[in-house]
């Protein structure tokens, strides 16, 4: 275990600048993975390199800077389509994940009595968009944050117009059953959408094997820039879904524009309106390429290994509280979210405190998780979230400081 884990580290540890920097006098020991990534210096060339190289706009000019800057564009495009197993003409970028489940709520036109399922636990961006547009149904958890899957059936009606879930609890780093999940949400005709922000840089994922109709994430937690994700869906529902926005770019050049109307580009380009993030789109496709360059089951590998070493550690601290522990590790990331039973500390001082004195940095709070919080009777938690590039010593320095503060 311990092997497997420093073997891949060590092979990615000297490509991540930010790993450089020093805390407090102390290496910096980042697990805060789940809230974003480090960048790997082919994603900084990337953007670097647009920026001195190839600055132009894309899909407009016919000069060679703008003809790089469209193919670098592009190919990013193609890289996150290999990625999941998509068409690239199936996958509309957008900011990121919130946007993208946006996106869908919009798209499906929903009414105030149309049902969205999902579970309680989801993160805000997977519940809000329900309440704001449709009627939210969510799935009970139990004392642990864990959704009660065997209910989603009962809880699908002839008012149900989707099913939204996240593949990975941005909390308990539980693994959601997609294809149980969709196979009872398909026998009732409901489409599912899939919230892959915290997946994307950990699992293979291939929607066609998953059988989802929608998939959202971001390129910010899978190692590239912030500010541009995707929403992948079938041609289908691209051909038939409203105009989320309007502008330059997204109009057929094969028709005239009169006073009265004009007739748009085919998917995705149609839902693309405006100058789009370039950079950052050019840095998530050579982040993209980073990942599958190493292999994602390599990647995966990792995770396994890390996720028993971490809840293994934890597991020995007296006074700390660690949601879904029981959890095998092929049913989850290596994510741990708990309750330090620290005298007259918030969890946020906790985190603090690990980052003043231990150069470590984790989240802590909510996690934009109230319900679940709420329904855990937790007031917040910490949360550590490795990555490929985490070494079974740092995790040894987050254990070290977590036991002297519950002490």
């Amino acid at each position: 275990m311990k092997e497997t884990i420093d073997r891949h580290a060590a092979a990615v540890r000297p490509q991540i600048p930010l790993l450089q920097r020093e805390l407090c006098d102390r290496p910096v020991v980042f697990l805060d993975n789940a809230s974003t990534t480090p960048k790997p210096r082919a994603v900084i060339d990337a953007v670097v390199g647009y920026y001195e190289r190839s600055t132009a706009n894309v899909h407009r000019g016919v000069h060679s800077l703008g003809e790089e800057a469209t193919r670098l564009f592009d190919d990013a495009r193609r890289e996150v389509g290999a990625l999941i197993g998509a068409s690239p003409s199936e996958i509309v970028l957008v900011r990121g994940t919130t946007e993208a489940i946006n996106f869908v709520a919009n798209g499906l036109e929903l009414g105030p009595d149309d049902e969205v399922v999902f579970p309680a636990s989801e993160h805000h961006a997977n519940w809000i968009p329900w309440r704001v547009h449709g009627k939210p149904v969510p799935v009970p958890i139990d004392e642990d944050g864990l959704p009660r899957w065997e209910q989603i059936e009962s809880l699908i009606t002839p008012k149900t117009r989707l099913v939204s879930i996240g593949h990975v609890s941005n909390v308990t780093g539980a693994i959601a059953p997609v294809e149980e999940v969709v196979r009872v949400a398909r026998a009732r005709g409901v489409p599912v959408l899939l919230d892959a922000a915290q997946s994307l840089s950990h699992i293979p994922i291939d929607v066609a094997r998953l059988g989802v109709d929608f998939l959202a994430a971001s390129s910010h937690k899978a190692f590239g820039p912030s500010g541009v994700g995707i929403l992948w869906s079938k041609k289908e529902f691209l051909a038939k879904c409203p105009l989320y926005q309007v502008g330059g770019g997204m109009i057929s050049l094969n028709n005239d524009i009169d006073v009265g109307g004009f007739v748009p580009r085919d998917a995705p380009f149609k839902f693309e309106a405006g100058t789009p993030a370039i950079e950052a789109t050019i840095g998530f496709g050579a982040a993209v390429k980073w990942m599958r360059g190493i292999g994602m089951q390599a990647i995966r590998e990792h995770d396994l290994a890390m996720s028993k070493y971490l809840f293994d550690g934890l597991a020995e601290i007296p006074g700390v509280r660690v949601l879904a522990k029981k959890l095998p590790p092929e049913k989850r990331i290596a994510l741990a979210t708990f309750v330090v039973d620290a005298p007259a500390m918030t969890q946020e001082s906790v985190a603090r405190a690990l980052c003043d004195m231990f150069g470590v940095c984790v989240s802590a709070g909510f996690h934009c998780t109230h319900v679940l919080h709420a329904r855990a009777h937790l007031p917040g938690t910490v949360r550590a979230s490795p990555h490929l590039f985490n070494t079974t010593e740092e995790i040894d320095v987050l254990l070290e400081g977590v036991r002297e503060i519950a002490s």
